[in-house]
Formats: structure tokens, C-alpha cells, sequence
């Protein structure tokens, strides 16, 4: 047969299956090559065509980035067909079958790009049930997932009827329990299952149950626990391997609940290295780090415009893949140090340096940069730009395309767009940009918001200053300067708006996580930053504020990973190294994660949060002294209803001997509109101070809305003691639990 009714001509068999067959075809009425699947007769028979070009439909309807869409459908001599793109690329059967095993990072990769596309499907009431590396094209290093036609098209008796003659929906070694006993009801956590077993299979070669006959895996499922990924492939890391186990449970209860949770479990293991990073590991990669440009200018004020500048060249040297950029925030830590080229390059694991210089005098400009390999100190760029302050972003895009053609990198088209994107017209509205961002992760809200609102003046309303807007009205609220949340519905707003604007920034996302944090939904805060990290992994704002989520879930492995990945991402970054540190509150071992605390504050002295960070730690440990020492920070330099600081400051005047004091100190503070973190250790503060009834109904609350980390809260803080025998503070402790486990699932 060379034709399909009059529309398709069939130039090719691209393979063949169990339930049809694949043919290359000619779209004649578009004039394009397509993929059309014919299902086989048996198949056919069973389904009957008119429930199959329903349910086809309905599966037509998916339009997600990591699903093959269906084009057409239809029935033709009573064969059953539907059309798909002709795909350019290979399954991930093939691609195991040449290559074996991937490596961890792109199997875990390609797994994610599957589960947010099954979360997708199921939040539309579509299973796919077929999950297998067949069914998992790659397309340009992304993965595809096909065949959710055929999955909706068949239910479970039709399923049932054709294993009987040789045809089935799902595949021994991939299909859950209950799929392949038969059940009829069957929820998301059976694809969760399937693709599980994919990734066990992407990692050691092998799925995890394997046999001669149904019958025989079946019987190994049912009779053995899933073996670890570990025990075949021993650099497996350590939460990808628990991720894999959990999703892989007989019992579904005991699963995640959702593709979504899988990919956000899963996004934890991504990439990190167990063994320092070497310059001699990353021979093979353009590593840079940008060297803050000296101002050069006689008006030290211009600071913050060569400090601008650096910024952006490392934001859009990130945006190009080849290329490995050690972070702005790492970077800027490195103003002013004498420390060789050879030096950085070893230290940092980088293969080149950007240095620079820039002179501004009134509205003229002059910039000097050189690019030096680091191993040998040998100069592979140089050059001079010069203009007026008008041209700066124009400089800007220049010195990063000169180094990425010094480079011999090729930018994809979307590459060279983004190089070319400019934040905002104003120089001047940038540079204010700049300070209003540093003053906010400072928690310096007032001057942050003036700031801003200067932008704003100078520049209108563009994506960066909106976003930035956004994030000021969520600091509200997390410094416990709001009196409710009413901020955070703007911020959701702005945030919904620029995502529609510029759908591949990170920030629309960042927000959306945040808001999510703040409001205690931490499965779609915590699935929000994660596609923040993905398109931005190189913002250490993210990898903390998702680190603190998972803590608030009481999921402090997952924590423990993200720390080790934001250390080898960020290494500078003050608020890097806090993670590192409150992490290990969370394992029993808080003296442990004080000198991270403390370098944290080395990095940055005048970050409200690192303060409130470190006299906490100081509290857990028993060193009042030493947290009266932070307290006091709070009460010269922060304003008097910011939270942290009266949390901090009561909670020492009770170990002080002072109740009094406490209690008037904590009357000042309004918690209607706090987050369930900061409404916890409030909590602590009042127990201390004698107010065993506040402190219950805080601790009340805080459980009630996001923060839950049930094992530090019944054994790891002292400050609850004074509540601890009490019946209420154990059913606050059974809420606590059930949510730890609510989310795991």
C-alpha cells in the first residue's frame, strides 16, 4: 500500500509495534513528511473506530513542549490511523542500545522533561500507561514523549481483551503493580511507576525487574523490593537513588502522587560533583569567571556602574549554553583581590578570566577588557571601547560576542536574540535597579522600594523593573513588614502578567515560587522554582529559596543536595554558605553549620537575614552570648517591626533571665500577615517568655500553613520545652507528620 485515502502517500516502514505500525508518510495537502501509526487489526477491532477517533481527539488537545502532538486521525478501509511530526532524531531505546547507559545528569534531565509532561497530561485526566524508552523520542538533546493517543484510545477491558491475542497497553518490565494485575482504576502514580523504571534503566542498562515471561517479572514485582539503581551503578547519587526507590514502591499510596513530585525530588540530584571541582576535570569546558571591572572613575558614585556593568556581561555570557560562567554573585566577591590568574583558575576550577576596567567622566565612556587563559596567563582577547554612557548596553552585548567568537563558540538563533535583548533603555534606571536589588536581598525594604520607584520614574514599566516590583511587595511579607498578604495577590499578578510577556525569563517564575513559600502551597512553589533553576541555574536567589522550602516540607536530603549544588554552582555567594549551614539545623547538627554561617557573613555583613541566621545557630548551641551579639545588630540597624528581629532579641531575653522584656518586646509584633517559617520561631520566642498559649497557636499556625519539618520540631529545637508535654503540642506534632508525608507523595 503506497497511499492513505487521498491525503497521505507512505514512503517508508519506520518500525513496528505490538498495537501498529509506523510509517514515514507525504502530507500531500501541506506538502510535509510526517509519521503516521496504523493500528493493527486486532487492535482495531477491539477499539472500534468511532470511540478511537474520540479519544484521539481528546488526546489531540495536549499541547505541551515534551509531547509529540497529533496532527490527524482517521479511518480509512477500516484501518485506524493517526499523524504525528516525523521526528529527527532517535528513541531512547535506540540511543541505550548504541550508547548503554547516559550519564546521570542527562538521564535525570530527559526523566524531568518526562514527568513534566505527564503532570501535564494528568492534570488534563489523561494516563499515558505505556510508558517505555520507545515511547521517549530525542529531539535535539530534549525528550518527546509519543504515543498518548493510543493510551486514551484503550481502556482496561479493551487492554484485558487483547493480551489474550498478543496486544497490550503497557509493557512488562515498565508497568505497575496494579496495571499489570488488571485493576480498574489506576491513577497517576502508575506512570510515575513506569517512568521510574525508565530511569533505572537509563542508568544501569537494565529495568529493574527483569524476566523471561510476564509471568516471571511479574512474580519478581510482587515477591521482591525493587533493587536500589546504587547497587548496579554505584555513582548513582545518593537522593536520585531514594527518589528512584520511593517512586518504585508496590504500594501506590506509598509513591509520589504525582509526576510532579518525582520531578522535583529528582531535580535535587542535578548536577553535582562528590569530588572538588579541578581545572583539569574541566579542560574540555569554556569555564570563565568575570573579574568586577575597576572603576576607574574620579567620582566613586560610578561604582555601581562598572559593578552594572560586570553584571550583565556575566548575564549574558550565561545565556549562551557552551559556556560555563561562574555566577554574579560568586564573581562580585571577587572585587579587588590580588590573587593571580593562575590562582582564580585553580581555585575556581575556571579556564579563563575577564578583567576589565571602565572610566566614566560626565556623559563620555571608556572601557578596557582582556580575556587571559588562566593555566598559562596567556592573553586570548584585548580590546578598547569607546562612547558615551548611552552606549553601554551596545558595549556590553559587544565584549560578550567577542569573547564568545574568541572562544570559537556558535550561538544557537535564540542565543544570539537574547544577546541582543537590552533590560531597559536608561543607563542611570539600571544602575538604580542594581542597588534597589541589593538593598532588598539585604531585607533593606524601604530604601529597596525607593530605589525602585526611581527606576520605575526614569524607565516605565519594562519586564525587569516589574519583576523586581514584585518581588519588593513578597519582602513585605517575609521581613513581617505587612500586616497580611495582600502583597503577595499583587505579586501573583505581576508575576501571571510577565510570564505571558516573556514566557523564557526565569523571573516570572522565581516569583511565582516565592509566593508559593510564602503562602505554604510549597508543591507548586517548589515546581515553580525549579523552572525558574532551569532557565536561570546559576541564581543562588533560587537554589536557597527552594532549599528553604523543602526545609519548611521537612525534607532536609533534598536540602543537603541542593546545598552541595549551590556550593558548586556559587561558591562566593553569601547566602550559599547559610544554606550550607541551616541545612544541618535540620540533621541535629547545628554547631556544625556555624563556621558556614559565619563565612556567610564575611561574604556580606549587612544582610538582615544572615544575622537573624547566625543568632539563631548561636541560641541552638547554647552560645547566648554570641546571639546577643546579633540581637543587638537588629536593634541598631534593622526597623523595629521586622520580625527576625524581634523573634531574635525576645528569644535572647528569656535565656538572658528577662520574660519581662521578651513579652513586651514581642507585643509589638503583628503576625497576621507573617509567613508559617517566621510564625514557628516567633512561636519559640513566646513559649521561653512564659506564653505557652500564643506560642501553641503559632506553632498551630505555622503547621497549619508551611512549615512543617516534623523532626526538627519534636527533637532537634530546645525552645519548644515548655510546651512539649502538653497534649495540644502532640497533635501539632501528628499534623506536622501527615504533611511531611503528604508531600513526599
Amino acid at each position: 500500500m503506497t497511499r492513505l485515502g487521498d491525503r497521505y502517500e507512505l514512503t517508508g516502514e519506520l518500525g513496528r509495534g505490538g498495537m501498529a505500525i509506523v510509517h514515514r508518510a507525504r502530507d500531500v495537502r501541506h506538502g510535509r513528511d510526517v509519521a503516521v501509526k496504523i493500528m493493527l487489526p486486532d487492535v482495531a477491532e477491539a477499539v472500534g473506530a468511532e470511540r478511537f477517533l474520540r479519544e484521539i481527539e481528546i488526546a489531540a488537545r495536549l499541547q505541551h513542549p515534551h509531547i509529540v502532538p497529533v496532527f490527524d486521525s482517521g479511518s480509512v478501509d477500516d484501518q485506524l490511523y493517526f499523524v504525528m511530526p516525523l521526528i529527527e532524531g532517535q528513541s531512547l531505546r535506540t540511543r541505550l542500545a548504541f550508547d548503554g547507559p547516559l550519564p546521570v545528569d542527562e538521564a535525570v534531565r530527559l526523566v524531568r522533561e518526562v514527568a513534566d509532561a505527564l503532570d501535564y497530561a494528568h492534570g488534563q485526566g489523561i494516563l499515558h500507561r505505556d510508558l517505555k524508552p520507545e515511547n521517549i523520542m530525542l529531539s535535539r538533546e530534549h525528550a518527546l514523549l509519543s504515543d498518548f493517543g493510543i493510551a486514551r484510545a484503550i481502556g482496561q477491558e479493551d487492554s484485558a481483551r487483547l493480551t489474550q491475542v498478543g496486544s497490550s497497553i503497557g509493557t512488562p518490565s515498565y508497568m505497575s503493580p496494579e496495571q499489570a494485575t488488571g485493576e480498574s482504576e489506576i491513577g497517576p502514580s502508575s506512570d510515575v511507576y513506569a517512568l521510574a523504571s525508565v530511569l533505572f534503566e537509563l542508568l544501569t542498562g537494565v529495568p529493574p525487574f527483569t524476566g523471561p515471561t510476564f509471568e516471571a517479572i511479574l512474580v519478581k514485582r510482587f515477591t521482591q523490593v525493587a533493587p536500589r539503581a546504587s547497587s548496579v551503578r554505584a555513582d548513582t547519587p545518593p537522593a536520585c537513588d531514594a527518589a528512584i526507590a520511593k517512586a518504585l514502591e508496590a504500594d501506590p499510596a506509598r509513591r509520589y502522587a504525582t509526576a510532579g513530585a518525582f520531578a522535583t525530588a529528582l531535580a535535587t540530584t542535578l548536577p553535582t560533583s562528590s569530588t572538588p571541582t579541578t581545572p583539569t576535570a574541566l579542560s574540555d569546558v569554556r569555564s570563565i569567571v568575570v573579574l568586577p571591572f575597576v572603576n576607574q572613575s574620579p567620582d566613586p558614585e560610578n561604582e555601581f556602574f562598572s559593578d552594572g556593568l560586570t553584571e550583565e556581561i556575566i548575564t549574558d555570557l550565561s545565556r549562551v549554553r557552551a559556556l560555563r560562567v561562574l555566577s554574579r554573585t560568586s564573581a562580585m566577591q571577587l572585587k579587588g583581590t590580588s590573587k593571580s590568574v593562575r590562582q582564580l583558575g585553580q581555585e575556581l576550577g575556571i579556564r579563563y578570566v575577564l578583567s576589565g576596567s571602565v572610566r566614566k567622566a560626565g556623559q563620555s565612556l571608556r572601557i578596557n577588557a582582556e580575556l587571559i587563559e588562566a593555566a598559562s596567563d596567556t592573553p586570548v582577547w584585548a580590546d578598547r571601547f569607546s562612547g558615551t554612557v548611552d552606549d553601554v548596553f551596545d558595549v556590553q552585548e559587544r565584549v560578550a560576542r567577542e569573547i564568545v567568537r574568541a572562544l570559537n563558540v556558535t550561538l544557537t538563533t535564540s542565543e544570539d536574540r537574547r544577546l541582543a535583548d537590552r533590560p531597559m533603555a536608561s543607563p542611570r534606571a539600571f544602575e538604580l535597579y542594581l542597588q534597589a536589588r541589593t538593598a532588598f536581598r539585604r531585607y533593606q525594604i524601604d530604601r529597596g522600594h525607593a530605589l525602585l520607584n526611581e527606576a520605575l520614574e526614569i524607565e516605565g514599566e519594562v519586564p525587569i523593573l516589574r519583576a523586581l516590583r514584585a518581588q519588593g511587595r513578597i519582602m513585605l511579607v517575609r521581613s513581617g513588614m505587612s500586616p497580611d498578604h495582600r502583597p503577595l495577590d499583587e505579586a501573583e499578578t505581576e508575576a501571571r502578567a510577565l510570564l505571558e510577556i516573556v514566557p523564557d525569563a526565569a523571573y516570572g517564575h522565581t516569583l511565582l515560587g516565592f509566593i508559593g513559600y510564602e503562602r505554604g502551597d510549597f508543591v507548586d512553589g517548589a515546581r515553580s522554582l525549579y523552572r525558574a533553576l532551569e532557565r536561570d541555574p546559576s541564581d543562588p536567589d533560587i537554589v536557597f529559596y527552594l532549599g528553604v522550602t523543602l526545609i519548611g516540607a521537612g525534607q532536609p536530603e533534598a536540602t543537603a543536595e541542593l546545598s552541595r549544588r549551590a556550593t558548586a554552582i556559587d561558591p562566593l555567594s553569601p547566602i550559599t554558605p547559610m544554606l550550607a549551614g541551616v541545612s544541618l539545623w535540620y540533621e541535629g547538627r547545628p554547631a556544625d553549620g556555624i563556621p558556614d554561617i559565619e563565612r556567610s557573613g564575611q561574604i556580606d555583613g549587612e544582610n538582615a537575614l544572615q544575622h537573624w541566621t547566625l543568632g539563631y545557630t548561636y541560641a541552638l548551641v547554647g552560645r547566648v552570648g554570641d546571639a546577643a551579639r546579633e540581637a543587638d545588630w537588629f536593634a541598631k540597624n534593622a526597623p523595629p517591626q521586622m520580625a527576625y528581629g524581634v523573634q531574635l532579641r525576645s528569644l535572647v531575653a528569656s535565656l538572658q533571665g528577662r520574660p519581662q522584656e521578651a513579652r513586651d518586646l514581642l507585643s509589638t509584633v503583628a503576625t497576621a500577615g507573617l509567613d508559617g517559617h517566621t510564625r514557628f520561631h516567633l512561636g519559640e520566642s513566646f513559649a521561653m517568655a512564659g506564653d505557652t498559649d500564643r506560642a501553641l497557636q503559632l506553632f498551630r499556625d505555622a503547621v497549619g500553613t508551611n512549615f512543617y519539618p516534623h523532626d526538627f520540631i519534636a527533637r532537634m529545637t530546645p525552645f519548644v520545652e515548655p510546651v512539649r508535654h502538653m497534649s495540644e503540642f502532640a497533635e501539632i506534632l501528628d499534623t506536622a507528620a501527615r504533611k511531611v508525608e503528604a508531600f513526599a507523595r
